[in-house]
């Protein structure tokens, strides 16, 4: 019966996708078996649906690959009922979805959230920001690998430090914002009389920690790096939700996340990087046709259209005509 539930529901969707068009997705990821999957999911007018996953562990992700995974894929969808597919960022995925878009009057985009996310690893490389990263990771983890030291904190300060992840480079924002927020308390406990009576204190990582947290330039460094994240990971929240499609907002909420970063003097180098990511990899027609068309900007008398606009978006009804196929569209867009 569940069954039956959910393949009366992939019906429905079905129908959806070819009144108002889809857009596919693609998730890869290997486990700790070093299984390598690439989940296949459709999106249309809110609604995602799980359509298969390929096994790819015996293959080498090559363009060639990727594309004919993607080709296949849309041939099942439907490629008339097809706006978009979306994929990491990779030279693989977007070499695959360039060819694909060649092909079939399909745009390809890459990710935003990973986009979003190569921008923290890309100012994350910085020297200075990386110095008060493992700073701030040296003291997370001295101070979870002591459950005396950890007790004390919570004491005065309770909930946890968030600890920097593997995989997302936004977690070094959250760790940094986590620990800042305990501020106060590191610096009470660091100079307590519970801590110079603590063998730990005399300790050569002891002592380098204590300096650290009662160091008032690396709790600069600190806010500056987390005035820094701030904007950008508000932008990746947005954009990597679920609740509502955000195709519409990504243009105008990337560019009021640059005027905020360009608002801090000095810091012309983030910008640099945030714009090098934004031309090469997120800068694109439907991007601006998905802004212009959506009523809470266009009407918004605070928000300017251009003619740049509008040519946009004449440029992706042009693309995405029913009526053409690949063979009068092999060009790039």
């Amino acid at each position: 019966m569940e069954v039956a539930d959910a393949e009366n529901y992939l019906e429905e969707q079905k129908k959806r996708w070819v009144k108002y068009g889809c857009t596919i997705l693609t998730d890869g990821w290997t486990g700790p078996t070093r299984l390598s999957i690439i989940n296949i999911m459709v999106y249309c007018a809110g609604a995602t649906v799980f359509l298969k996953s390929v096994d790819a562990s015996k293959h080498t992700k090559t363009g060639d690959y990727i594309y004919g995974i993607l080709r296949s894929v849309v041939k099942e969808v439907g490629k008339h009922n097809v706006v978009q597919v979306v994929t990491d960022n990779g030279s693989n995925y977007k070499s695959a979805g360039l060819k694909l878009q060649r092909k079939y009057n399909v745009y390809w985009t890459p990710c935003a959230a990973h986009c979003l996310d190569l921008m923290f690893e890309d100012i994350g490389k910085r020297d200075s920001v990386k110095q008060t990263i493992k700073a701030a990771r040296d003291a997370t983890k001295f101070i979870y690998n002591h459950s005396t030291v950890l007790y004390k904190l919570r004491e005065t300060s309770p909930g946890e430090i968030i600890r920097p992840g593997a995989t997302r480079f936004a977690t070094n924002y959250l760790a940094l914002r986590s620990l800042r927020e305990k501020r106060a308390a590191l610096r009470t406990m660091f100079s307590s009389q519970w801590w110079d009576d603590s063998k730990l204190s005399a300790t050569p990582t002891g002592r380098s920690i204590s300096e650290t947290c009662l160091n008032p330039r690396f709790w600069h460094s600190v806010d500056e790096v987390c005035a820094i994240f701030e904007p950008m990971y508000t932008t990746l929240r947005l954009v990597d939700t679920e609740v509502h499609p955000t195709m519409g907002l990504l243009y105008y909420v990337f560019h009021e996340m640059k005027k905020k970063l360009e608002a801090m003097g000095g810091k012309k180098w983030v910008v640099d990087i945030v714009n090098h990511r934004w031309s090469t990899q997120m800068e694109h027609p439907l991007h601006i046709a998905a802004f212009f068309l959506n009523p809470k900007l266009l009407f918004n008398p605070d928000i300017t259209m251009n003619n740049t606009h509008m040519a946009a978006v004449t440029k992706v009804f042009d693309f995405l005509h029913p009526d053409l196929d690949g063979s009068t569209l092999g060009r790039e867009v």
